[in-house]
């Protein structure tokens, strides 16, 4: 605390030396479109420099320290730059005419900065106000719809829960597919935690041209996000946003009430024991909390008990600015979530600084420093449906029939016979302390020396400083916190990366040629590390976690230490001849402490090329035609995600029998693998971007990628004395198009702009080594078999189709159980007969945006979806399961509406039921569904108010977040994964429901 004190005084302090520099000559003006509308927010610098300034609300700037022989230069996000000579005037108005195609807009790449019509390579480039057009509840979900070929996925809709985000395919199998993440130079594990309003632009880099300058770790893509920064020569700009919304919850799960449940158990009951005597079933009655059916009505519903209506509140306030030497940018936001669940809370404090000061002609220094504190409350969810779980669990698997309290106004607990040990929700959520606290810091100081024309070299150190600790603690009040008089846990987190970067830029031009080089090396280094420690058994519960010597049993302590490191050179060449064709040579040589002797270093090259169409002679007299270029590239990446001791053989803990005693020792608890490198990823793309009328763009590419060398566990025999083993074994590929379209559809009084995008990818293992996992090859990373289930043997005659050729059933089958296919023809159930069922892959995805501004109104409306691909629903599937009844189930079974009971189970009076007899052994075939959907995610009115004279610029707007969704999953949202790996998404395991949110903000610049 005490250095981050210091480093904010210095950092104000700093702000007063800008403040002071003295300003002179001022140019003033107005820019508007070519229909004289005025046009906010377009960038007016002094060429040559970095000083210049933005046009108002009302298109309006004013720049001091303009000399009256310089050039002034207007450029504006959709409108062709234009430059205009000062020539010692102190107005000078101008008309910027539209440019859909943007070529001109200067795009972030890896280590530099490129004009849109420079790129070689596949790169989607978001602004800030894309980022903003909606609100979002992190920087992942502000992506979705925005770039083709980026599938997000909803992993928690919790308070501070998170998304997981695949670029053109899973890569791996087992080393993870998530981006690298860059922010500001530094990579992250997670943005997340960076708030949208921070973001100037987010660059999402996709082919092997682009994410070949980061080597090892460019293989899932790269995705670059660059915070806002001062402008030089501007006066002190102070910006404050506020938003405030409201959650509910979009439909059920479609649970038993408590009279439905107490009348279908009773009926299992005597279904499963025809032994049983109907008096002696379990709501029979006899006690409080054994009422009869007809006694408990619509009893408890659990799930209403745990909910809320969610509320969320986000302010931010910003100042940016500069003198004619230097710039800074500051932030300070705080975001309080309180969940659906009334156990769920996430705060978050951000403090965000950057400055840059030019020292002389040849030297220019900067900072760029984020600071976040965040705690994180109970969000209710597990990704396991067994045991005790998360309240969301508990509160679907609570028996209805049972009331919150007993008799003498305890917590109930679950009391069915022969069950899990269930947890009641409603003390899980009120009693139980469960909360996450997480310190971070990142960021990074550079000195930028110029030492001959045309040359920089940029000398950088960042990092990223991570402490979390968590806090657990069950008083006796629940019911594991009575089993156990008191259960508390401690853990802390430390996570300390810094990287080091030293990058030299060459930018030279002469006559019709232009070269843009960049050489340099990095190094960076993390070390984690966790202490653990917990106790139960305490004499009261006043002490929570905070004192685990006052318990009586101590569980084993737990502590670990890991330390990777990474070594580059890199180095690209850019080369433009005549503005027409386009080459691009890019190499990164990396080594990494995670592989074997001799295989820690890998080179990862590209190459690339481009040719602008629309500049050539034949193509001036198209008139329909405003740009068109051909691109094609090949490269290769890696992938080092793996555990950081894979190669090395490790030791543990180990127990021994000698003699009639068993002893501790040390034992090998890993076999070494020397030869273990990297996972090397191939990518061809070949792209094509068109612009029409200056009015249409339209963009496809085709990409083809093959994995080699995968990073797999591999079953050893059993004479090696271990299980398994890493090696580089298995081959993968991912092929895919690309579609995106942007309009301008009207453009007068009232103005139209869509924008579209669609994108398949094909998946799928080419090779494993693992003759048990040959089942696998052809089918996605996220594949997975079963039985094929072909409804229901509803009598005699089923039962004897369903037989062998002597009039066996086939393993047993009897009449009401469902009937699975013998699809290898021996009249037996085996492994042998299980193929794959289950595919998440959707056949593509699409999006569509459309806002229509007319004077101070805009409103849009973003919707998504994808079509194909299926969703492994567990939580349905432990709500139809009637083998073992131990838990509240679907009404899609039994449901009693005004006295009448409907039974969608077999019996022998309801032989056309979905659902098999009481006591079947459940299929997981039943609970796979279709994942198509279409979703309204965003509709947003938005209105400029008219207060010119009292602000820069003010609005205020209204947000509907997932206004509907057009489905027929039957579980909370089709969009969700409960589980984020490359072998398991597309599954629904008591997830935490997707909010529908009403927001109202207001945004202001002074």
């Amino acid at each position: 605390m005490k250095k981050f004190i210091q480093i904010l005084l210095l950092s104000f302090g700093l702000l007063g030396v800008f403040f002071a520099q003295a300003q002179t000559i001022t140019v003033s003006g107005k820019v508007t479109d070519s229909y004289g509308v005025s046009l906010p927010g377009v960038n007016v610098v002094i060429k040559g420099t970095t000083t210049g300034t933005t046009t108002n609300i009302d298109g309006r700037y004013s720049l001091s320290g303009v000399s009256s022989n310089s050039t002034l230069i207007f450029s504006f996000i959709g409108f062709s730059t234009i430059e205009v000579p000062v020539e010692g005037q102190s107005t000078i108005g101008v008309s910027l005419k539209e440019d859909v195609i943007g070529i001109e807009e200067v795009v972030a790449i890896g280590y530099g900065t490129m004009k849109k019509s420079d790129l070689t390579g596949s790169v989607v480039s978001v602004k800030s106000e894309d980022l903003v057009e909606r609100p979002s509840a992190n920087l992942g979900q502000a992506l979705q719809g925005k770039a083709s070929g980026v599938l997000v996925r909803t992993t928690s809709s919790a308070p501070g829960g998170g998304v997981s985000i695949t670029i053109r395919g899973h890569n791996s199998v087992n080393s993870g597919s998530q981006p690298l993440y860059i922010v500001d130079g530094v990579p992250l594990s997670n943005i997340n935690t960076i708030p949208v309003e921070d973001i100037e632009s987010i660059e999402v880099l996709k082919d092997a041209s682009s994410t070949a300058i980061y080597g090892s770790r460019g293989a899932n893509g790269v995705i670059l996000v660059t915070t806002k920064k001062g402008s030089k020569g501007g006066k002190p700009q102070i910006m404050y946003s506020s938003r405030f919304t409201f959650e509910t919850i979009p439909g059920d799960l479609n649970l038993m009430n408590g009279e439905e449940f107490a009348t279908f158990y009773s009926e299992w009951e005597l279904a499963t024991d025809p032994g049983l005597d109907p008096a002696d079933v379990w709501y029979n009655g006899s006690s409080y909390d054994r009422p009869l059916p007809s006694e408990v009505g619509e009893g408890t519903d659990w799930f209403d008990a745990i909910t809320r209506t969610g509320m969320v509140q986000n302010h931010l306030i910003s100042v940016n600015g500069g003198s004619d030497k230097s710039t800074y940018a500051m932030s300070v936001s705080y975001l309080n979530h309180k969940g659906l669940m009334i156990s769920g809370q996430y705060d978050r404090i951000n403090i965000k600084s950057a400055i840059s000061s030019e020292i002389t002609s040849w030297l220019d220094t900067g900072l760029d420093l984020f600071l976040s504190h965040n705690i994180e409350a109970n969000s209710g969810e597990n990704t396991s449906m067994e045991g005790r779980g998360g309240i969301i669990n508990q509160a679907i698997k609570m028996s209805p029939a049972l009331p919150i309290y007993t008799e003498d106004g305890d917590y109930q607990i679950n009391n069915l016979p022969a069950t899990q040990t269930l947890e009641n929700p409603v003390a899980q959520a009120k009693e139980q302390e469960n909360y996450q606290r997480m310190n971070r810091a990142f960021g990074n100081i550079y000195l930028n020396v110029k030492p001959v024309k045309d040359l920089s070299v940029k000398f950088s150190i960042g990092g990223d400083i991570r402490n979390r600790k968590n806090y657990y603690y069950d008083p006796t009040t629940t019911q594991y916190g009575r089993l156990s008089n008191g259960n508390a846990s401690l853990n802390i987190q430390d996570n300390s990366y810094i990287i080091n970067e030293n990058i030299a830029t060459y930018k030279k031009e002469f006559g019709i040629h232009r070269f843009d080089i960049v050489g340099g090396f990095t190094y960076e280094q993390e070390v984690y590390e966790r202490l653990g420690a917990s106790a139960t058994d305490f004499f009261t519960d006043a002490y929570l976690y905070n004192n685990l010597a006052a318990a009586t049993t101590y569980g084993t302590p737990q502590s670990n230490k890991t330390k990777w490191s990474l070594a580059s050179g890199l180095g690209r060449i850019n080369y433009v001849l005549a503005d027409k064709y386009l080459f691009t040579v890019t190499g990164r040589y990396d080594g990494s402490s995670r592989f074997g002797e001799g295989n820690k270093w890998g080179f990862f090259p590209s190459v690339a090329g481009a040719w602008r169409v629309s500049e050539e002679e034949f193509a001036q007299g198209l008139d329909w035609l405003s740009y068109g270029k051909l691109r094609a590239s090949w490269g290769e990446t890696g992938n080092q995600n793996i555990g950081l001791y894979n190669s090395m053989a490790t030791f543990g803990l180990a127990n021994y029998p000698i003699g009639n005693q068993i002893v501790s020792g040390v034992a090998a608890s890993r076999l070494a693998n020397p030869d273990l490198k990297w996972e090397t990823t191939q990518t061809l793309d070949i792209g094509m971007d068109i612009g029409l009328f200056n009015r249409l763009t339209f963009n496809v590419d085709y990409y083809f990628k093959k994995t080699l060398d995968l990073l797999l566990g591999v079953s050893l025999i059993e004479t090696s004395g271990f299980n398994s083993t890493t090696m580089n074994t298995g081959e993968l590929e991912n092929e895919g198009w690309e579609f995106s379209l942007d309009a301008q559809v009207v453009d007068r009084e009232v103005k139209w702009n869509t924008s579209a995008s669609i994108f398949l990818n094909r998946n799928r293992i080419t090779k494993l080594s693992d003759p048990t996992q040959d089942w696998k090859i052809g089918y996605p990373t996220g594949a997975d078999r079963g039985y094929v289930v072909d409804g229901i043997i509803r009598d005699q005659a089923d039962l004897d189709a369903y037989s062998d050729p002597e009039g066996v059933p086939i393993s047993g089958a009897q009449i009401g159980d469902y009937r699975r296919v013998d699809t290898d023809g021996d009249y037996k159930i085996t492994g042998e007969d299980q193929v794959i069922i289950f595919n998440p892959e959707p056949d593509f995805s699409f999006s569509m945006n459309n806002e229509i501004t007319w004077k101070n109104f805009t409103l849009s409306m973003f919707l998504y979806g994808n079509y194909g691909g299926q969703i492994k629903n567990e939580t349905k599937g432990y709500m139809t399961n009637l083998l073992n009844v131990r838990n509240n189930m679907s009404r899609e079974l039994l449901s009693i509406d005004n006295g009448v009971i409907t039974r969608n189970f077999w019996t022998a009076e309801n032989t056309d039921s979905k659902y098999a007899k009481l006591g079947a052994q459940p299929q997981g075939y039943i609970n796979i569904e279709d994942g198509s959907f279409l979703r309204i995610q965003n509709v947003m009115l938005s209105y400029n108010l008219p207060l010119e004279n009292i602000f820069t610029q003010s609005s205020i707007y209204f947000s509907v977040q997932n206004l509907a969704t057009f489905t027929k999953y039957t579980g909370w949202d089709p969009d969700v994964s409960s589980v984020n790996s490359n072998t398991d998404y597309g599954i629904d395991r008591a997830s935490h429901p997707v909010p529908r949110s009403f927001t109202m903000g207001l945004n202001i610049t002074f």
